[in-house]
């Protein structure tokens, strides 16, 4: 009776499937069934969460670059870096499992995310005769600032085994891999109906080409297919971003800084010599790409300069907190622009904080971007050969990529009207990543300590 029971079920189930398969669009069926399998699984990712901490982690980074799975305006990505920062707050407020490390990288990150708090306090004040942002945008704004730093922390604090952190690196350059061919060869077909342009920001191309050619550079412990494997997914990765999308600056400039900084650490000699060898050339070579840009972007060059002198005369009314988040959007209707009176954004991560969290936020943001970078830079002898040393070599290239495109877009930090929440995808992984900086720094202090915990 047990078996017949259990048929009858499965027959139910396959008719149900077969029957939504007809009756919805492609796209409408694959978000039912991963949604499905999400309802399934993430019971058992939290379960595992609280006890490993490593599921949650992996889901995310699979769900940011290769599953984007949205809930209305909502997506994936954020939900989980929400839960993730929510299951470290607890064990850090109410377990007591996880003590805060006392390095000033973490300092800046809370100094940044109060401000982020205070700025959204100060936003409730009428610094214009205008509408503020609803409040709904309001609180997006001030949860991508808290989830940014939130899971940089989480991720700091929460990987505490190399292996682990090995293992996340794979897989999102796994996915990454998958992505990639899939958005440069898309007669593949399927693999492309579970990708989104938001998902392949500036951030993506540039942390996929930091890792893939860190590890595939100095990494001697990886076997030759491997290296192999990596430096083509490197090749193929910048020739998508020179080649198939060389107008937009945000996808091959901040990748092929980050390609620079990791050749100057791999080959300083080398790449020293040949700057000074190459800098006609390159002078020259610099000023044609310039001119080959400003034809495609010399009115949003344009534009952009126009903004900033609108942007300042919102940011001196609140120097020092600035206007709240999202807020500066709906002022900037009060100020003509090239003659017009409306609403925009500045098209810059700097010009963003400066906007919403004042100088207090980007002296935070700026504080923050020191120290990590300080630290990465120190890890560099204390970290053994092969991974450890490859990911930290990547870790300065992938920043410095990030910090340049912060000028380019708002890919560091989204903002709400501009790239918005979707583009939270690709920005977590300059939080992620660096986060597993300060992993590796625990990992050392611990092992140097006599702890089990050792790299």
């Amino acid at each position: 009776m047990n078996d017949l029971k259990k048929w009858i079920l499965a027959s139910c189930l396959v008719l149900t499937a077969v029957s939504a398969g007809r009756a919805l669009s492609f796209e409408a069926y694959q978000k039912v069934v991963v949604a499905l399998l999400l309802l399934v699984a993430t019971p058992l990712v939290l379960n595992f969460q609280v006890k490993n901490h490593f599921p949650g982690f992996a889901v995310l980074l699979v769900t940011a670059v290769a599953l984007p799975v949205e809930f209305g305006s909502l997506n994936s990505s954020l939900l989980l870096a929400a839960l993730i920062s929510a299951f470290f707050l607890i064990e850090i407020v109410l377990l007591r499992r996880v003590f805060l490390d006392a390095s000033r990288v973490v300092y800046a990150a809370l100094a940044f995310m109060i401000i982020a708090l205070l700025s959204f306090v100060a936003g409730q004040y009428p610094w214009f005769p205008a509408m503020r942002a609803p409040m709904g945008a309001q609180l997006t704004g001030l949860g991508l600032f808290l989830l940014s730093g939130g899971l940089f922390l989480a991720v700091g604090h929460q990987v505490r085994h190399l292996v682990n952190l090995r293992a996340l690196t794979w897989l999102f350059l796994g996915a990454g891999a998958l992505v990639c061919i899939a958005d440069v060869f898309p007669v593949l077909g399927i693999v492309s109906h579970w990708t989104k342009p938001e998902s392949l920001g500036s951030l993506f191309w540039t942390w996929l080409v930091a890792i893939s050619f860190s590890q595939a550079g100095l990494n001697r412990n990886l076997s030759l297919s491997s290296r192999v494997f990596l430096f083509c997914l490197t090749a193929l990765t910048l020739y998508r971003c020179l080649f198939l999308a060389g107008s937009w600056s945000s996808g091959w400039l901040p990748p092929l800084v980050a390609l620079g900084v990791i050749l100057l650490f791999r080959l300083p000699r080398l790449g020293v010599s040949l700057a000074f060898l190459t800098l006609p050339a390159s002078l020259f070579l610099a000023s044609k790409l310039w001119a080959s840009l400003m034809v495609n972007e010399e009115y949003s060059y344009m534009t952009r300069l126009e903004a900033w002198k609108v942007m300042w005369q919102i940011i001196e009314k609140s120097p020092l907190i600035g206007v709240g988040p999202a807020n500066y959007y709906h002022y900037t209707l009060l100020f003509p622009i090239v003659g017009w009176y409306v609403r925009f954004n500045s098209h810059n991560n700097y010009a963003d904080l400066l906007a919403q969290c004042g100088f207090l936020g980007l002296l935070a943001f700026s504080w923050f971007a020191f120290e990590i970078s300080r630290m990465t830079f120190r890890l560099r002898s204390f970290v053994p050969a092969g991974f450890a040393s490859a990911y930290v070599v990547g870790a300065l290239g992938g920043l410095a990529g990030s910090l340049v495109s912060g000028m380019l877009a708002d890919w560091i930090i989204p903002f709400v009207y501009n790239i918005g929440i979707r583009g939270f995808r690709s920005s977590l992984l300059f939080w992620f990543f660096l986060g597993g900086i300060l992993a590796l720094k625990r990992m050392v202090s611990q092992s140097e300590m006599g702890s089990p915990v050792a790299i």
